[in-house]
């Protein structure tokens, strides 16, 4: 059996967390070493508890049972889905830790809502009067 890398199991669990098909692996690998950085014991945590479950039948039922619900985990799940989103997370101060220009143009965010980044876009002034196209 192969084992799985820090990186596939971030990304593994990010999708399951952020409910996201697919995530930029170059994203990923920027954000895991973000939140490393700041967050070494609990993402260590995170991940450890997921590398356990990664290959469960039942996975989604198990990041659940074990990880979202997990009190241990708690504080360190909602900066994963946060850094998905919105390319920032906070710390233990509520702190925001903002990422790079990049990462704030490729949140999750935007494809949510239909609309593009501030200051991404290539439109004409007053694109704002007609709806997005879908």
């Amino acid at each position: 059996m192969d084992e799985k890398t820090e990186l596939e199991l971030f990304i593994a669990l990010s999708r399951i967390l952020t409910g996201a098909e697919e995530v930029d692996e170059i994203l990923a690998e920027s954000y895991l070493k973000r939140l490393k950085e700041r967050y070494k014991i609990p993402m260590l945590n995170l991940l450890t508890t997921f590398k356990k479950i990664a290959a469960d039948k039942y996975v989604l039922f198990e990041v659940k049972r074990r990880i979202v619900d997990d009190k241990t985990l708690e504080t360190i799940v909602p900066q994963v889905i946060r850094i998905w989103y919105t390319s920032e997370f906070t710390d233990e101060c509520a702190k925001p830790n903002a990422g790079s220009q990049t990462e704030f143009y490729g949140g999750l965010l935007w494809k949510v809502i239909g609309a593009h980044a501030p200051t991404n876009s290539h439109l004409q002034y007053g694109d704002w009067q007609t709806p997005p196209e879908h």
